[in-house]
């Protein structure tokens, strides 16, 4: 018992031992001013950011504290052995028991960022020997903590001379090396393979990146998910790499300069733009004209340090350009070449640019003109070479060089005000212009209209005010030929109807603007051109105005004659005034052509048909032709005065066409019809109509007579003839008219139709005629119906009126005939009624459909020339004598003629040639021995 009791004793005293040591290590690890933090009511939250100037912000929501002690945040992160390392302190919260905030902590630039990191909540006592670095673990642990990823700001974007892209970064073709990094990255590792980004659509859709990147992988996105949506994906975006803008350019200026003389050799840069700077930095490389390497000598201004070879987004200049300076001053004459290009993997054939700057060995001036030869009255250009950027230089023209009549002030627009000129005047001695060297160089325009047709000299002065040209700064001139341009007018020429609309075409050279005049005795006058004094000049130098009535825009063109018409420049127009004489108009290159100016003539039509208008048909059509007239009046004139007027447009080549002009109000009866045209002067008559304001008859002349005849119908006073006589009077007959009138008559009648002829196709008779079954009847007519508005139906029908076969016709010209065929194969033979119906009238006759035609044989009574009895001959089908019996041509055996004399009723012989009748006088002797017989049987029976 004793010993048990021991041995127990024993036990227990080695277990509290252990338990005494376990307790003092955890003291040591979890201190006891930690525990201070009460963690039941307190509370941290770290949220996932960016690192911004090395500092990150941790919210401390609230945070109690048994000891008084303030909070502070100690950040740390886990190295690859998962040992916890501070990477940064704040032991200078500021928040105190009860309170809360946000805390900003700065982290070791060496440790954790990009990366995970925890924050931890202590109290202020406890964290006094904590200390941040690589090799310092964490002591112990807070008591509340949170974790969050954090990145910096040039770790989440793409820089120059790292390989790191990030996701939304752009990647280039043919960049060889790319690490991939996640935002979960950890401090030592955590990249993603290139294949396992895919496309997103289009041709790359579901292919993996390929990494070195082709110099022609397709562009776009390529993503963790690939074409599948989801969340925490990774995409980056294939760009094809290029150098936007690679020039050379004077210091200063902006512009870019291809030749440079010694002056301003030293004050160039390179300038660059390009879309890859968050990949690759620029290289450059200047070559002299022996393509020898010379950069290092010739390149200045390299404030980043980087070489001169090399410039990076920003450098000299903002945002993603750059440049880097370039100084040729003790370089030779000569063509040199900068070349542009990706500074690392970025240097393929389609990223790099060349630029060439040509170096000059004089500062001297010199001009060049455009042209040798230029055609007077368009422009040419001359160029100033060898200036100074920004230097004004005079250009001018001396005023021998002037064409006759240009003034002084006229001579200010030699120089045209274009390109690189500040300003373009004259004086009295000169043309000028103000020209401001562009780099090296500067570019004006001059207007040959007002020069001379000869050799001009343009100079080049070394000062920048006229009043100072002389000898003495001249520095340059260059010579070149002012030629005659050629004007021609191509339309109108010959033959022009008054008021007819016309094409006013033709060619001009080195003109702007062309003017059309016409020649009146002496003087040539000028000639609107649908209200305009000037035509437009084309590029391809012609001009054409389109439907133009020349008597509306010349006096002149209003009458009938023939006269000269020709075409001027413009210029020369605008000058020399609307009225110009013979000797200016040649010397001026104006052109002369021939026209025939007429007055118009008037036809037309209607359409009656063989001279009747069924009153069925409410309209009827007119036609005709009217040249140099806008309308034409058509009225008709019923025979109790009833009238039917309208007005009808006439079309540009003079011609009118109306299909349905109304005539419904005219009367049953003798009607006419009538065209009107108010003639070349465009007025009605001597100008007056009755009850009408004259000047709307001079206005609308046309509308004004339609009202006139209109009214006439009004009166129900005056006949047909009255209405006539007074539309007469106030046109045609008028004083000093030149209006022109068509008239024609027909009757108004009810509508009809009818069958005058049926027969066989094969055998045209007139009248009805048998056809046989299965022949092609032909069946001719006549109707007084209009053919646009009606067509007549012709039917058979058998005798139960039933119809058993049917055609129509819709077509037939003025004259009222029809004509229709019929195939008769399915008709059986017999007795029909063929019926023509309009609608309006019908009209029917019986054919017979037999089963063979009888042809007539040779020698009958057929139109083969055989005897027929009127030229004297027998009348016998058979070529025998008429009768059935072969006698003579009575049927009784007796003479033809009704009084027992031979067959003329003149008591002549049968035949129409006065031959006499071979036959026997009487009835014959046959025929009288049996009449003998027969009556001496009759007495033998009477006397029985």
């Amino acid at each position: 018992m004793t010993n048990d009791n021991n041995t127990r004793s024993k036990a227990n005293a080695v277990f509290f031992s252990v338990i005494m040591v376990i307790s003092m290590v955890a003291v040591g690890f979890a201190a006891a001013p930690a525990a201070a933090v009460d963690g039941s009511n307190s509370e941290v939250t770290f949220n996932d950011q960016v690192e911004e100037s090395g500092n990150v912000a941790v919210d401390v929501n609230s945070y109690f504290d048994g000891a008084g002690s303030d909070a502070a945040i100690v950040l740390t992160y886990e190295n690859s052995s998962g040992t916890p390392i501070i990477a940064g302190i704040n032991s200078s919260t500021g928040i105190s028991d009860g309170g809360g905030g946000s805390v900003s902590v700065a982290t070791d630039n060496d440790t954790g960022v990009p990366g995970e990191l925890t924050a931890h909540l202590f109290n202020q006592s406890t964290v006094g020997g904590f200390s941040a670095g690589v090799d310092d673990p964490a002591p112990q642990t807070g008591v509340l903590t949170d974790t969050a990823f954090v990145t910096t700001s040039s770790q989440a974007q793409r820089s120059a001379g790292s390989n790191n892209a990030f996701d939304g970064s752009s990647i280039y073709q043919g960049e060889d090396t790319i690490n991939f990094i996640p935002p979960n990255a950890s401090v030592n590792g955590g990249t993603i393979d290139a294949q396992d980004l895919s496309g997103t659509a289009g041709n790359r859709e579901g292919s993996p990146l390929q990494l070195p990147i082709p110099n022609d992988e397709n562009t776009g996105t390529y993503d963790l998910n690939g074409p599948t949506d989801g969340d925490g994906g990774f995409s980056v975006n294939v760009v094809e790499p290029r150098i936007t803008t690679s020039e050379v350019q004077l210091t200063g200026s902006g512009n870019d300069v291809s030749q440079v003389g010694p002056t301003a050799a030293e004050n160039l840069k390179i300038f660059a733009e390009w879309n890859f700077g968050d990949a690759e930095n620029l290289a450059i490389t200047v070559e002299d004209p022996n393509g020898d390497d010379i950069t290092g000598e010739v390149l200045t201004n390299d404030p980043d340090g980087n070489g001169q070879d090399v410039i990076s987004y920003g450098e000299n200049e903002s945002g993603e350009d750059a440049s880097v300076g370039l100084d040729l001053s003790s370089e030779d004459a000569g063509a040199y070449t900068v070349i542009f290009e990706g500074n690392d993997e970025l240097d393929q054939s389609g990223v790099v640019e060349e630029y060439t700057i040509e170096l000059t060995n004089e500062d001297d001036l010199t001009l060049e003109m455009a042209e040798d030869s230029v055609t007077q009255g368009s422009n040419t250009g001359y160029t100033v070479s060898g200036g100074t950027d920004g230097d004004v230089r005079v250009v001018a023209i001396e005023e021998s060089a002037w064409a006759d009549e240009v003034s002084q002030t006229d001579a200010e627009d030699v120089f045209r005000n274009v390109q690189d000129v500040n300003e373009a005047d004259s004086t009295r001695d000169y043309a000028y212009a103000l020209v401001e060297i562009d780099g090296t160089t500067a570019a004006g325009s001059i207007d040959t209209g007002l020069l001379d047709t000869s050799d001009v000299t343009v100079e080049v002065y070394g000062v920048d005010d006229i009043t100072q040209v002389d000898d003495d700064n001249l520095e340059d001139d260059d010579d070149f030929e002012v030629v005659e341009g050629e004007l021609a007018l191509d339309s109108p020429t010959g033959d022009y109807v008054i008021g007819s609309e016309v094409d006013v075409n033709g060619s001009a050279e080195a003109a702007d603007q062309v003017q059309i005049y016409a020649l009146n005795n002496d003087d040539w006058e000028r000639v609107q051109i649908g209200g305009q004094p000037s035509i437009d000049v084309d590029s391809d130098d012609t001009f054409e105005v389109e439907d133009v009535q020349l008597n509306q825009g010349s006096s002149i063109l209003s009458l009938p004659g023939r006269y000269n018409i020709g075409v001027i420049d413009a210029e020369d127009g605008d000058r020399l005034g609307p009225e110009i004489n013979t000797s200016a108009w040649s010397s001026n290159d104006g052109t002369r052509a021939s026209i025939n100016v007429q007055a118009g003539d008037l036809s037309g039509n209607f359409g009656t048909i063989n001279g009747q208008f069924a009153v069925e048909d409410s309209s009827i059509s007119v036609e005709g032709a009217a040249e140099g007239q806008d309308e034409v009046v058509v009225a008709f004139v019923g025979e109790r005065g009833t009238t039917d007027v309208d007005t009808i447009s006439v079309d540009n080549d003079g011609t009118f066409d109306e299909e349905d002009v109304d005539v419904s109000d005219l009367d049953q009866g003798a009607a006419s019809a009538h065209i009107i045209s108010v003639g070349r002067d465009s007025t009605v008559g001597d100008g007056v109509l009755p009850d009408a304001n004259s000047s709307q008859v001079s206005v609308d002349p046309t509308g004004e007579l339609r009202d006139f005849i209109d009214e006439l119908d009004d009166s129900n006073s005056l006949t047909g003839n009255q209405v006539r006589d007074r539309i007469v009077a106030q046109t045609t007959e008028a004083d000093a008219t030149d209006d022109l009138m068509v008239s024609t008559t027909f009757r108004v009648t009810e509508g009809s139709v009818s069958i005058d002829s049926v027969y066989p196709e094969e055998a045209q008779a007139d009248g009805v005629n048998p056809v046989a079954t299965g022949e092609t009847m032909v069946i001719e007519g006549s109707t007084n119906f209009q053919p646009d508005d009606n067509s007549i139906v012709l039917e058979v029908l058998n005798q139960n009126s039933n119809s058993v076969d049917s055609v129509s016709v819709d077509e037939w010209e003025n004259d009222g005939q029809f004509s229709v065929t019929m195939d008769t194969t399915d008709l059986e033979t017999g007795t029909y009624t063929l019926e023509a119906d309009t609608g309006d009238a019908t009209d029917s006759v019986a054919i017979e459909i037999v089963e063979e035609r009888q042809d007539p044989d040779d020698g009958s009574d057929g139109d083969d020339g055989s005897t027929d009895g009127d030229d004297g001959s027998t009348d016998g089908d058979d070529g025998s004598t008429d009768g059935d019996d072969g006698s003579t041509d009575g049927d009784d055996g007796s003479t033809d003629g009704d009084d027992g004399s031979t067959d003329g009723d003149d008591g002549g012989s049968d035949g129409d040639d006065g031959g006499t009748d071979d036959s026997t006088p009487g009835f014959g002797a046959l025929v009288a021995l049996v009449a003998l017989v027969a009556a001496a049987l009759l007495a033998t029976r009477r006397n029985d």
